[in-house]
């Protein structure tokens, strides 16, 4: 399996004086992700077209809507600035986007298809971020880099790699949403939709932001940002890739088994996915954690609106015993514990409670069982809205999860949540065998 590098090119925005005057202040939520691993995202479309289509007709249409799509969206067409000055503070600057024109002679249907597959043939569909800019006075790095691989008459790969430090996953969605729209209406922004999409930067009303922005800094500066992808992990050829669909029909089935009136969809896809886990190990008396992006736009005080542009999450942690959450009635105790961590980041509170003890909470974390969520099941990767003029995404993956043992959530194709995660090809067996029965059995959930 070959890919082939054909042309990179650079994409700006059309902004006005070279958009010297668009500048974005990184804030807490944005810092303390300067020094994490990069996020990278796969979307496959099948397309069956020609190379010399892809070439002179689909990437000609899909520079043109991404420059135009920039103009909205210009912090991702930036160069986050990690000022080295002690009285400096993280910014971004206007700079060109990476993008990259590449063809693959790989089996797109294999790629595209739910069971197993070796988890290292999709890093070579993964953009590499351009190499960072050092000097005396700060680092600078890219905020996004794109890479477009074509499987000539069977598809098309649009991969991303993001830093995470620039916007999360709501904020990204938007973005992408905005340019399928735009490129599948040949360049038109005039829609309501597409105004729909459009983001907002205000930073004026964040809930404690200075405060929180500076005691974050003097704690984030003393470290150097991330700027390339993560080295592979020892193990990394012995993984392998999966996706596992939970329906609406079984959702409903799920629903019904809470002891908790009224749970949500996430409270019982958590609560499943964390009683599957558990069962691939024996130890019982452990603590075990759940832990999951949670969007914090309506829960500050005052909320943020939901087009608001960068990060705003902080993470739902649930807690129990290994041995409640894998036994006998083992849902129905993820469940509560879920419930009971929901309850808490409700609290407008909660966030700048969060935020001042953020290190001592995550650190008090490492080394312990955890079942790590990313993604949204909210977060639709396969809707009209992404379409780009050549139909709706066959499959969604999430790569960096290959190196930091996540679980991805989002939204199915055919409705219900897709479940994506990367282990060992025996473990994930098991947990497919585990997984797939506990969703079919009542009483013993």
């Amino acid at each position: 399996m070959v890919v082939k590098i054909v042309e990179t090119y650079s994409v700006s925005p059309p902004l006005p004086g070279g958009g010297a005057e668009h500048s974005l202040p990184l804030v807490y939520f944005d810092m303390i992700w300067l020094n994490s691993i990069l996020t990278e995202d796969l979307h496959f479309y099948p397309v069956k077209c020609s190379r010399s289509h892809f070439l002179d007709t689909i990437i000609v249409q899909l520079k043109n809507s991404l420059s135009l799509t920039l103009r909205h969206f210009y912090p991702l067409a930036s160069n986050i600035i990690f000022p080295l000055t002690p009285s400096a503070m993280p910014v971004t600057v206007v700079a060109p986007l990476a993008l990259t024109v590449a063809t693959s002679d790989a089996d797109f249907s294999t790629l595209v298809s739910d069971s197993p597959k070796p988890a290292a043939e999709f890093h070579q569909f993964v953009p590499q971020m351009p190499p960072p800019l050092h000097s005396s006075a700060d680092i600078r790095f890219s905020a996004i880099a794109i890479q477009l691989t074509h499987f000539p008459g069977e598809g098309i790969c649009v991969g991303l790699t993001i830093h995470h430090s620039i916007c999360d996953a709501n904020a990204l969605s938007r973005f992408l949403r905005l340019w399928a729209a735009i490129n599948k209406d040949g360049g038109r922004e005039d829609s309501d939709f597409i105004q729909n999409l459009l983001p907002s930067y205000s930073r004026d009303s964040i809930q404690d932001s200075d405060r929180l922005t500076l005691f974050h800094w003097n704690q984030i500066k003393k470290s150097k940002p991330t700027v390339s992808l993560t080295l592979p992990l020892p193990n990394f050829n012995k993984l392998v890739r999966a996706t596992f669909k939970i329906s609406d029909a079984e959702i409903k089935k799920l629903k019904s088994f809470s002891t908790i009136k009224n749970p949500s969809t996430f409270v019982v896809v958590c609560a499943h996915l964390w009683t599957s886990m558990a069962r691939l190990d024996d130890d019982d008396d452990e603590p075990c954690y759940l832990g999951s992006p949670i969007d914090c736009r309506r829960r500050l005080n005052p909320p943020l609106p939901d087009n608001y542009f960068g990060n705003c999450v902080m993470p739902l942690l649930a807690v129990s015993t290994h041995g409640k959450i894998k036994g006998n009635g083992g849902f129905a105790a993820a469940v509560a514990a879920v419930v009971a961590a929901v309850e808490v980041v409700g609290k407008s509170t909660r966030v700048s409670e969060f935020f001042e003890n953020r290190s001592e909470i995550m650190t008090e974390l490492i080394g312990k069982k955890a079942v790590w969520v990313a993604g949204s099941a909210r977060i639709d990767h396969y809707g009209e809205d992404t379409d780009y003029g050549w139909g709706k995404a066959v499959k969604f993956e999430t790569i960096h999860t290959d190196f930091q043992g996540a679980v991805h959530l989002c939204k199915g194709r055919e409705g219900g949540v897709e479940i994506g995660l990367s282990m060992e090809k025996g473990k994930m067996g098991i947990f497919a065998d585990v997984f797939n029965k506990f969703l079919h059995i009542n009483s013993n959930l």
